[in-house]
């Protein structure tokens, strides 16, 4: 018998029940209203397994998944007192089974209706040795880290539905937690620190729009409506394990983290991309979208979904001929960012656009909101709660070994470049998904493989 079926779940249901329907936050409500054909605000969360992916298994491990993230299980509605909610339905996700390595055609980044569809699409690419499960699910309903609590409860569900697998005990899950997701507020703030935050979330705001950046798009004509793509999905390179471990060394021995690094790099490749393609940036604008994660103590009990704030972090490019200062403005600047949760103030900005009905302008208006976005994504197992045997380089569940991720977020107009970090035990996998109308794949490859490089030249330097 099937060890997942005996999982009791009237306790979770009951508490999921509760919260819904439930009202959407301010980053949900931009994700929803942003969304458009071309651009359909939709993340990949694509786990790698050694094996073979079993469907009685699969089908189990992903409806005990489903059961305990009630974001994919939901649509928008329109509630006449409480505005738009997500409201529990009886709908589940589009499953596309194929070969190992065959490619993702049909319904791969094609847009999400919300209010008719839920927001998650599964795409099984099974083989004798390697297999993916492709998690596509719309940014409104989770983000990198949300994405990365479905994967654990998935994996559970099928290690425990898997014959002869020593069954493991499913993470905590507490559904009322979603009720404080997306909270912009501090925890038991002083009059003066309140006062600090109104004074810097005004400032934060007069610079966002202040300091236009440039987009990776300078020089290039507009994609046309109805345009082909280009390119589907995201490329991405492995650093040896030489680099990753070097790289980890010179982040330890010069104070600053592998993310500063990283972050440093990627503009002094986006400098160099941008003045590439015959437009020179001189004193004009670059700027970078960090996403951070604002779950608290205990969230790892939350269902999957959208809890992250935004940080920009923005510098001119005759900056970028200075690496060594650059590394260490960026420093100073991002672990301001994580002491005081900074990016909390782009969920405020967009609470109070959205009370007095600017929220259109925001998301219809023609300016960059940034150059690239780079979101570090670590290791994913090392958040899950669940306790999984290692192996091979992975997590087994089941017949498979879970050695690697990638996680990507969307492109959006003028943001035409997402790129990703990742990481197993002994490499760093970078990655990135380009504006599919604008660029083709070579041109995609060639960019991420300038990144690697400076990231090479960083390591070089450092011997």
């Amino acid at each position: 018998m099937s060890q997942v079926a005996d999982v009791p779940k009237s306790d979770y249901a009951a508490a999921i029940s509760k919260v819904f329907p439930l009202p959407l936050s301010p980053v949900e409500k931009f994700m929803f209203a942003d969304t458009r054909p071309q651009y359909p605000m939709i993340c990949d969360a694509e786990a790698r397994f050694q094996g073979t992916v079993e469907r009685g298994p699969f089908e189990e491990g992903l409806n005990f998944a489903l059961e305990r993230a009630p974001m994919f299980r939901s649509v928008i509605e329109n509630d006449k007192k409480r505005g738009l909610v997500w409201q529990l339905c009886d709908r589940r996700p589009e499953v596309d089974w194929g070969e190992y390595g065959e490619p993702y055609i049909d319904g791969y980044d094609q847009v999400i209706d919300l209010t008719k569809d839920v927001g998650l699409r599964v795409f099984v690419r099974s083989g004798s040795d390697r297999s993916t499960v492709m998690f596509h699910f719309h940014h409104a309903c989770a983000d990198g880290v949300g994405s990365f609590a479905f994967i654990e409860d998935f994996l559970t569900g099928y290690n425990n539905a898997t014959p002869g697998a020593k069954p493991a005990t499913p993470r905590k899950l507490e559904p009322e937690r979603l009720l404080d997701r997306c909270n912009s507020a501090l925890e038991n703030p002083s009059v003066w620190k309140g006062l600090c935050d109104v004074g810097s979330g005004i400032a934060s705001a007069f610079r966002f729009f202040a300091d236009r950046p440039l987009p990776l798009t300078s020089g290039l004509p507009l994609a046309e409506p109805g345009a082909e793509r280009k390119q589907r999905g995201p490329v991405s390179v492995a650093l040896s394990n030489e680099t990753t471990v070097a790289l980890r060394r010179f982040s330890t021995e010069t104070k600053v983290t592998l993310n500063d690094l990283l972050l440093r790099d990627l503009f002094l490749a986006l400098n160099e991309q941008i003045e590439t393609q015959g437009f020179p940036i001189k004193r004009r604008q670059l700027r970078v979208l960090m996403p951070q994660n604002l779950r608290g103590r205990g969230d790892k009990a939350m269902p999957t979904t959208n809890d992250i704030g935004f940080a920009f972090l923005t510098r001119r490019g005759d900056f970028c001929q200075k690496p060594d200062e650059l590394l260490k403005s960026l420093a100073w600047e991002t672990n301001a960012i994580r002491g005081d949760r900074l990016s909390r103030y782009f969920i405020g900005g967009l609470a109070g656009i959205q009370a007095v009905g600017a929220h259109p302008w925001i998301v219809n208006g023609r300016f960059c909101f940034a150059t690239a976005v780079l979101t570090n994504l670590g290791n994913s197992w090392r958040r899950f709660a669940t306790k999984l045997p290692v192996a091979n380089g992975g997590l087994v569940a089941g017949n498979l070994v879970y050695d690697s991720l990638i996680g990507m977020p969307p492109v959006r107009p003028r943001t035409a470049a997402a790129f990703s970090v990742t990481t197993t035990a002994e490499q760093i996998i970078l990655s990135l998904k380009q504006d599919q109308f604008q660029f083709t794949r070579q041109e995609s490859t060639d960019a991420l493989n300038s990144f690697a490089s400076k990231v090479a030249e960083t390591v070089e330097l450092a011997r």
